[in-house]
């Protein structure tokens, strides 16, 4: 039956007795963190590694990730498997041209229309027409249903070599694998299995029946990190912004359409393997990075009536009407500030159209009225209907993966000018009225707009 935690400290400490136990009738042991996409495996492994290492014990961690095939391996493989029956034996070689073809190229153009007219020329020594024609439209094909979170996409026998190799006292060349290129780049870093005695394994498959197969007979630990669906969606997705070259919009819809049903299918089940689970929710540090933080200096009124008084003395650029969904978890820690947003506007109050996805994090703590905290745009008006064409497609997509609407808000913003310098006031339906100032707006007329705001 595994141990089920919610703190890290716990988490450690429960690794740190298990470790003991396995030492008492072996010289070695392995670790292995299976779990969610971005649920915390490879922070999970860092810091076991650190404490680790801090008790007198020799550890290493092995990324599976870093056994990724690329995307010079993956869509030709899958290509291999579906087409050709795996009947192509030399495919190793074609996945080698195909990435010096596309290893410069952005992500959105490794296997487009232009792409696939140069690896039609470079591959046609391997193939005759038809099979030519054959490969270079499965390309295509395989292409629209990328998903890196398949187990074809790890070169998991590679990786069981490695471990064991490391296990048994042998060298090994550390993998590495960029996500800015989404390849495996070159690495002269060697470990030394005699300078271990602690090897950490952590990916998404190490929990996979198939690799604990392989390791049976092996001293294991067998960890799996889990996390609420807010949690995960918003590791991954902010996570996948800084760290590929992959468009928000892109790794939003294959999120929907792949990742949570790979997750369902073929990691989730790995659960009942593990010793020790971990919830490992969302945490103040990572609701406080952001791409940038949004400064609003602004007041609040419960009163509907007063706003007007300053619409009578503005000028008025535009009036918005927004309805904003907020989205969370059944279980989620309301204590903290994480919000999630996707908002719909209209320009007259009945036609509305869906505008944003945003998520903004914990405040900074201030004494003056400003309001600073992070926010990540993760999908703008340009790119969100290229993942859901209409407000109902997206909340249900939400919704059928985890998510409900804790509220949703009806607003009018005016953007004004009022005696030279831009405000804004947002009258929130239910709720009462804001006034925003410009960073340009002197004191004196902030306080003559509090006034004119706060009088009765």
């Amino acid at each position: 039956m595994s141990y089920t935690c919610h703190h890290n400290d716990k988490f450690i400490f429960a690794n740190l007795d298990l470790v003991e136990e396995l030492f008492e009738h072996n010289k070695k042991a392995i670790v292995l963190l299976s779990g969610a996409s971005s649920s915390g495996k490879s922070f999970c492994a860092n810091v076991l590694e650190k404490v680790f290492a801090g008790y007198g014990y020799k550890p290493v961690v092995i990324s599976l990730d870093n056994y990724n095939f690329g995307l010079s391996g993956i869509i030709p493989n899958k290509v291999n498997s579906n087409y050709f029956n795996n009947s192509i034996t030399n495919i190793k070689e074609i996945s080698k041209v195909i990435k010096e073809v596309i290893y410069k190229k952005d992500f959105d153009n490794k296997y487009d229309d232009e792409t696939l007219d140069i690896l039609k020329i470079k591959l046609a020594k391997f193939f005759n027409s038809d099979d030519l024609n054959k490969f270079i439209g499965g390309l295509k094909e395989e292409w629209k249903h990328l998903n890196f979170d398949e187990p074809t996409v790890y070169d998991m026998d590679e990786a069981v070599i490695d471990i064991i190799s490391l296990f048994n006292d042998g060298k090994i060349n550390r993998k590495e694998y960029s996500k800015v290129v989404s390849e495996r780049i070159e690495s002269d870093q060697v470990i030394d299995g005699k300078d271990v005695n602690l090897i950490i394994v952590e990916g998404l498959y190490a929990l996979n029946d198939s690799l604990l197969n392989k390791l049976s007979g092996y001293p294991l630990i067998k960890d799996y990190i889990d996390g609420n669906p807010k949690s995960l969606f918003l590791r991954r997705i902010l996570r996948d912004k800084l760290t590929t070259s992959a468009s928000s919009a892109f790794t939003i819809s294959l999120y929907f359409k792949y990742v949570i049903k790979a997750y369902e299918e073929t990691i989730l089940p790995s659960r009942k393997n593990a010793d020790i689970i971990l919830h490992n929710d969302i945490t103040y540090a990572e609701l406080r990075n952001a791409s940038f933080y949004l400064v609003k200096d602004e007041i609040f009124t419960q009163s509907f009536d007063t706003y007007t008084k300053i619409l009578e003395k503005s000028k008025i650029l535009s009036k918005e009407y927004q309805h904003d969904y907020f989205l969370s978890t059944e279980d989620e820690n309301k204590a903290i500030s994480n919000i999630l947003r996707v908002r719909e506007t209209s320009n007259d109050g009945k036609d509305y159209k869906l505008a944003t996805l945003v998520h903004k994090g914990a405040n900074k703590l201030r004494k003056d009225d400003k309001n600073i905290r992070p926010v990540n745009i993760l999908l703008d008006k340009q790119d969100i209907n290229k993942v859901w064409k209409d407000t109902k497609e997206c909340l249900d997509a939400f919704n059928n993966n985890g998510f409900i609407v804790a509220e949703k808000l009806k607003k009018i913003k005016y953007r004004l000018v009022y005696k030279d310098y831009r405000i804004n006031i947002i009258i929130v339906d239910n709720k009462g009225c804001y006034l925003e100032f410009k960073n340009e707006v002197p004191n004196d007329i902030k306080d003559e707009l509090k006034s004119l705001l706060l009088s009765k």
